[in-house]
């Protein structure tokens, strides 16, 4: 008698928690067809996952506010050159990167004092690793650099020869267009994920 008492109370117990199990089964499908629209909740969550992972990172892109200021330091300037440049540097960076792709490239800062100016460019950026969707973000820094030399250089203006500044494409004093005259070029100084 005790052993039909003892499978009796293990049935009873098994079909209790099978009840719940399809109970709680059936709860979930029904909160994941209202919310996901799917009663498969794993698959939806995973839908999610992937569709963040594909979003690309958000960038802060000053570009209205910093590009007349970067041009009235550079008039000759082409923004959208040094963008191209960008977006090398970073493939170059990322050699080998399955499904390497850049979203965009933005100025972010632009960094000016009286020995260097810098246009600080933020970039978002994706690739393929282990099956899953890398997304990056980098701030990249390219500086106007001053040539390295031993002598004191000092330019002044072919025109007025007034004194000029660095980076001077236009004299201060007389307004007229000049070259540089001081070999100074344009450098990637620093990537920094951001």
């Amino acid at each position: 008698m005790e052993g039909w008492a003892f499978l009796g109370g293990f049935l009873a117990v098994t079909l209790g928690i099978t009840g719940l199990v399809f109970y709680i089964r059936k709860k979930v499908r029904n909160f994941s067809q209202k919310i996901f629209g799917t009663a498969d909740i794993v698959g939806a969550l995973k839908e999610i996952d992937t569709t963040t992972m594909d979003t690309p990172r958000s960038l802060s892109g000053c570009d209205r506010i910093l590009l007349p200021q970067i041009l009235k330091d550079f008039p000759d300037m082409d923004i959208e050159l040094a963008k191209t440049y960008v977006r090398d540097h970073l493939r170059k960076l990322h050699q080998g990167k399955a499904s390497f792709r850049i979203h965009n490239v933005v100025i972010n800062k632009y960094l000016r004092s009286a020995v260097q100016k810098c246009i600080v460019f933020q970039a978002a950026l994706c690739y393929r690793e282990n099956d899953r969707t890398i997304q990056k973000r980098y701030d990249v820094y390219y500086t106007y650099i001053l040539p390295q030399t031993d002598n004191a250089v000092a330019a002044n203006c072919p025109n007025c020869d007034g004194a000029l500044g660095f980076g001077d494409t236009v004299c201060p004093y007389c307004g007229s267009r000049v070259a540089n005259v001081l070999g100074n070029t344009w450098e990637f100084t620093e990537v920094r994920e951001s």
